[in-house]
């Protein structure tokens, strides 16, 4: 909530002037409503409150005009991220970002295209910026810990996970928190983590590695030829990404003993086929 307004206080002065003028006297009608039905005989209440009703439905109907550019930019980009279109995302949200209107979603999501492409230094930089318009929300502070986990920082990287999970991030990021314990060696704590969340996780490439990071640290068997086959390119893509920071480098030492398990199997496989 605290976040909530300080967004719309923050983009107020970017929007129209009209827009501005509507939603200021939105509020002040509205907290004069709210003093009247306080204060109003209990007869003449419902008449207030119904008001009062009307009034909030002004100002949100205010709110969502004054940004609805940025909502537009924002959806647009969200929608070219998720098809792969990382470059072309980047352009939308770098132009949102010009006007000085950019809220906690821009920048966090920009944040997030930076680290796709691999560069990882804006990523870090514009999801501080992120993360300083709304300090306790989960959306940043969860993709500036996938930043520092890439980064190959991992205790400040599960630090931060573990506050988007307090701040309410979906349960499925308990796997990045695995897995930032993981790379800092700490196998109890990445094994309590990826043993809870392992049974939630539908995606394929999480569901690879949780099942990979427990057989590694001997609480689980390898994963199957199936799920190393429909998860493995994620891997492949991310050691490449960020194979010049420790983190890519040990995805990739992982992925080589993994395929050396597959290259295993399939010598057993066919031993057993010439028998």
């Amino acid at each position: 909530m605290i976040w909530l307004l300080r967004r719309i206080f923050n983009d107020l002065r970017h929007w129209d002037r009209p827009t501005q003028i509507a939603f200021g006297l939105a509020v002040v009608l509205l907290i004069i409503g709210v003093v009247l039905a306080v204060l109003a005989p209990q007869e003449q209440r419902m008449n207030v409150i119904i008001g009062v009703g009307g009034l909030l439905i002004v100002a949100e109907v205010a709110v969502l005009w004054g940004s609805r550019g940025m909502v537009t930019a924002y959806t647009q980009a969200q929608r070219l991220y998720l098809n792969g279109d990382l470059e072309q995302a980047r352009e939308l949200l770098e132009s949102a970002r010009a006007t000085g209107k950019a809220d906690m979603r821009v920048l966090t999501l920009l944040g997030s295209t930076y680290r796709q492409l691999g560069r990882l230094d804006e990523s870090a930089a514009i999801l501080y910026e992120a993360l300083n318009k709304a300090p306790e929300h989960h959306f940043p502070l969860y993709n500036l810990g996938r930043t520092l986990l890439a980064q190959g920082k991992y205790a400040e990287s599960a630090n931060l996970i573990a506050r988007a999970l307090e701040a309410g991030a979906p349960a499925v990021v308990r796997f990045d928190l695995g897995e930032a314990f993981y790379w800092m060696g700490d196998s109890e704590r990445a094994a309590e983590h990826l043993l809870k969340v392992q049974p939630t996780l539908s995606e394929p490439h999480r569901q690879l590695m949780a099942a990979w990071m427990l057989h590694r640290i001997k609480q689980s068997d390898p994963p199957d030829s199936r799920l190393i086959d429909t998860g493995i390119l994620y891997w492949d893509a991310a050691a490449d990404r960020f194979a010049e920071t420790s983190y890519g480098q040990g995805v990739s030492e992982e992925l080589r003993a993994l395929k050396a398990v597959m290259s295993q199997r399939a010598r057993n496989v066919h031993t057993s086929s010439t028998n």
